[in-house]
């Protein structure tokens, strides 16, 4: 009975001869006896917590549940059905589609039989499939005459006699175009949905790595704290168990908050769920009249999954927090205070221990206070014989001062390289994780730039112009194989990304190493690559996207203006700038283009770079990030020359102290 479609409401399940199942404008269904005893005239969904008037909506049956709880009757519980043609309480044993009538066996070798049913197909329980009728349904004033007309004007469906009796003036068309149009308005809802649940789906695969990342920093850090407070434990045991708390405190309200964003993903998929479950079953169990009398609940499916569509949720693979050893030199003094646990957004230079006096200027002050004390006692023994024993052993306590000194100095710089070594673990796990400090002294958002993991979309590669080969590069050669597969690119000369850049909120970085070789001289503008962002909705409407608007790219191609081969940058259409000399226009000719693309979001920035000679090629400015951008690569004229194209991400980058500050220039 679990398989069975409940009430939305009291949750009872449906029976073939229980209480007749109501459509709700949410698409669940409700019990006719919650209809009938809902007081107020407001009954609420308990799946989706939607309250509906029913003052002022007509609720209509909902004859494609009907259908499909008939169905798993004979599916699952035969035994109940009996023969519906004769009041003989006979037990069932078929259906007859074009009667709709469960028969008997007796019922069913009469209906053989008979002249007039005998070629009704009938349908054995146990080879019984949902199926949908084609039988037209009759109308409800003229009897014997089937509704195969349907009145735009009045929202109904008619006969013939109601056509030339009370519909003579209003527009109608035949059921099957308006059951048509019906359908595929289903089968668009139904793929928009599929994208919103894939969607929802990624967003949930997020927030556990999100978790994962979490629980990874806690382990980190934890260790960390651990062997910091091992040479002092006697001393900073409890202080130990206090930041340890205060630790797991904050760990906790990081898992909390995303377990709750899990959660509303989580029913957000649910909800997608329910409703692709709603509509294979209308397109399963439902005829073309059934359709038309949904139409009105068609329309509400868009506002539907429009809420479900938020974005993606911020992800962090840096920790999530940092050990504070602030002011370990003064910790005999601080000990009550000494370390905390830190958000990631704290400036990392105040983790590190700071002192003003070096130790040079503290062994010098140590010397002078010593060279003071010794005049002194000199003068004191001068004028006073009796307290000379007593002087002779002040040097002596100077001496055992100046050692306890030096032990605290040897102390301090023990503490600081730890210190140091804690600091290198920590950034050598955000360089694992592609991120990358573009000034070691300067810790934020805006100064630490993320080497992203893209990943050539193969199943959008326009396949009539280039491929991917063995290796993974993007080459300007049509694949020899087709696989099969929808929404591949049909005028693009190449692919995108499988995702659009996050909203990192800090810089990020890739690079492409493209290889070129001329069989023949270019002229007239000839296009050899291009590699740039874009919206969504313009990566297919041309072969390029240099001159669609909200896109930025640089194209190496042939200039008529130097009548060679350049390097030129298109911003939201317009020409932007021209570097000539990339390499030789001659035949023969070949060259490796090494480029890198930084994009930054904060501060609407897109930046090419030539990573072979360290420069910035172009910056653009003002860049329009309101909606997700697409990165894009293509490759072109295989009739001229030989192009392919290789990713350079994440930790494959070498990310040169040089390459950090040109990017830091080109930024700032």
């Amino acid at each position: 009975m679990d398989t069975f479609p409940k009430c939305s409401v009291c949750q009872q399940q449906f029976t073939l001869k229980g209480p007749v199942p109501y459509l709700l404008p949410c698409l669940h269904a409700v019990c006719e006896t919650c209809v009938t005893s809902v007081a107020g005239g407001v009954i609420s969904c308990s799946t989706c917590q939607r309250k509906v008037n029913l003052t002022d909506t007509r609720l209509p049956t909902d004859v494609v549940r009907q259908k499909e709880i008939s169905h798993l009757t004979v599916k699952h519980h035969p035994t109940v059905l009996v023969c519906t043609n004769e009041d003989d309480r006979n037990q069932a044993v078929c259906w007859c589609q074009e009667c709709e009538e469960f028969l008997c066996e007796y019922c069913q070798n009469m209906h053989s039989r008979l002249k007039l049913t005998r070629k009704h197909v009938l349908q054995n329980f146990s080879d019984m499939e949902p199926t949908v009728s084609n039988i037209p349904a009759f109308c409800s004033i003229h009897k014997h005459h089937p509704l195969y007309l349907f009145d735009k004007s009045c929202k109904k469906l008619i006969c013939t006699k109601c056509r030339f009796d009370d519909h003579t003036n209003h527009e109608v068309v035949e059921l099957d175009v308006v059951a048509d149009t019906v359908i595929k308005q289903l089968v668009h809802h139904k793929n928009e949905l599929s994208n919103v649940q894939s969607r929802q789906q990624s967003h949930i695969q997020s927030i556990r790595q999100g978790t994962e990342s979490t629980n990874r920093t806690h382990n980190s850090l934890k260790e960390t704290i651990g062997h910091t407070f091992q040479s002092l434990r006697s001393q900073l045991d409890q202080r130990e168990k206090e930041l340890l708390i205060d630790l797991k405190s904050q760990t906790k309200e990081t898992k909390a908050t995303l377990y709750a964003q899990l959660t509303t993903c989580e029913e957000d998929w649910k909800t997608c769920t329910g409703l692709l479950d709603y509509i294979a079953k209308v397109l399963l169990y439902s005829s073309k009249s059934d359709i038309v009398d949904l139409e009105r609940y068609v329309g509400d499916i868009p506002r539907t999954y429009m809420y479900l569509e938020t974005p993606a949720p911020q992800t962090h693979v840096v920790p999530t927090a940092v050990f504070n050893t602030n002011s370990l030199s003064k910790l005999i003094s601080n000990i009550s205070v000494f370390g905390a646990i830190l958000p990631r957004e704290v400036d990392e230079e105040s983790v590190k221990e700071k002192d003003t006096q070096t130790d040079d200027d503290l062994m010098e002050d140590l010397e002078r206070k010593h060279k003071m004390d010794l005049t002194e006692l000199k003068t004191k023994i001068a004028s006073n014989e009796k307290h000379i024993e007593s002087l002779k052993s002040l040097p002596d306590k100077l001496n055992a001062e100046i050692k306890c000194w030096k032990s605290r100095i040897k102390e301090k710089k023990t503490t600081e390289n730890r210190a140091s070594k804690t600091m290198d673990v920590l950034l050598g796990v955000a360089r694992e994780c592609g991120i990358q400090l573009l000034k070691s002294e300067v810790v934020d958002r805006s100064m630490v730039v993320k080497c992203i993991h893209l990943k050539y979309d193969k199943d959008r590669v326009n396949l009539d112009s280039v491929h991917i080969n063995t290796e993974g590069d993007l080459v300007n050669r049509e694949s020899d194989t087709r696989p099969a597969g929808e929404g591949r690119l049909k005028r693009y000369h190449g692919t995108c990304s499988t995702a659009p850049h996050p909203r990192a909120g800090c810089p990020q970085y890739w690079e492409v190493l493209n290889r070129v070789s001329l069989d023949k001289p270019l002229k007239g503008g000839d296009l050899i690559l291009e590699v740039g962002v874009c919206r969504e909705e313009q990566r297919d409407v041309s072969h390029h996207i240099g001159r669609q608007s909200s896109s930025c790219c640089m194209q190496v191609a042939h200039c008529p203006t130097h009548d060679g081969i350049c390097r030129q940058t298109w911003k939201e259409g317009k020409y932007v700038l021209c570097l000539p000399d990339t390499l030789p226009n001659t035949a023969g000719a070949s060259h490796t283009l090494h480029c890198g693309v930084v994009y930054d979001d904060i501060r609407k920035k897109i930046v090419f770079t030539d990573v072979k000679e360290n420069k910035v090629m172009s910056t653009l400015d003002n860049v329009d990030s309101s909606q997700p951008l697409w990165p894009m690569f293509g490759v072109y004229n295989p009739h001229l020359l030989t192009v392919s194209m290789t990713l350079v991400v994440g930790s494959d980058i070498c990310m040169t102290e040089e390459k950090k500050a040109m990017i830091v220039k080109a930024l700032s």
